[in-house]
């Protein structure tokens, strides 16, 4: 998925709402094949300007959006929403409603205190904790993240 982010980046494009559902597996024998889909809300981005449109999805929204003074890091959020999710079956920013759910994500606080994060590996933890991180200048690339 970070490749597929990757190369979007390095070509100016941001997504914008990255979620599970616009994530595709080609059918082979491996499932190595993964398709970034619903390039519906994602834009042809100037890095020297901000985008100021609030898009996307809730869980999966990025504090800066919310803010409405963005780039393309926040992707590498979606993309940190994701894994721990992937990991662990909960939301990392969770609420009743979708405003509670946004100011639980522009608090930027998650834990790994659910029991299921005992059989997952400091690496990945660590790897959930930089993408997730609040300060989008502390936030890796996509290309950092394929490296961790």
């Amino acid at each position: 998925m970070l490749s597929c982010v990757s190369y979007c980046h390095n070509k100016n494009i941001v997504h914008r709402d990255l979620k599970p559902e616009n994530v595709m597996l080609e059918a082979s024998k491996e499932f190595d094949q993964i398709k970034i889909i619903d390039f519906g809300t994602a834009l042809v981005f100037d890095p020297s300007k901000q985008l100021r449109e609030q898009i996307g999805t809730p869980y999966y929204i990025a504090p800066e959006v919310l803010k409405k003074r963005y780039g393309k890091e926040c992707d590498i959020w979606s993309a940190g929403v994701i894994v721990f999710i992937l990991l662990s079956g909960i939301p990392p920013f969770n609420g009743v409603t979708d405003a509670e759910i946004m100011a639980s994500i522009r608090k930027g606080k998650f834990s790994f205190s659910n029991k299921v994060w005992n059989s997952v590996s400091a690496e990945a933890k660590d790897f959930i904790t930089q993408l997730l991180t609040l300060d989008v200048a502390k936030r890796p690339t996509a290309e950092q993240a394929l490296q961790h």
